[in-house]
């Protein structure tokens, strides 16, 4: 199994574009008590921080408080539903173009 320092793991999420920062691989290893050596870090560290980054900024990061939570969730909720209605119009504009009728 390959070992890898702070920086190279930063370096290959910047090459899958990832945008984190060796702060933020500092920092996921000082919560989760990873190696205190930086290059002792393995894939499956690396696999591990990834899952730990994507919760990051949304309501299932750990350690948030219920209202960050809640607060979040409903931010989701409004993102979703502007989604919903773009892809509403996208559906309408591509039915007139195609002369479908609705349902």
């Amino acid at each position: 199994m390959s070992r890898y320092t702070v920086e190279e793991i930063t370096k290959f999420f910047h090459s899958h574009e990832v945008k984190c920062q060796s702060s933020d691989v500092q920092k996921w290893i000082n919560k989760t008590g990873g190696p205190s050596n930086d290059e002792e870090l393995t894939d499956w560290d690396m696999f591990d921080f990834s899952e730990w980054w994507s919760y990051q900024g949304t309501a299932y990061e750990d350690g948030i408080d219920d209202k960050t939570k809640i607060a979040r969730l409903l931010e989701e909720i409004e993102d979703l539903k502007r989604e919903k209605y773009k892809l509403m119009d996208e559906i309408n504009t591509l039915e007139q173009r195609l002369d479908i009728l609705p349902f």
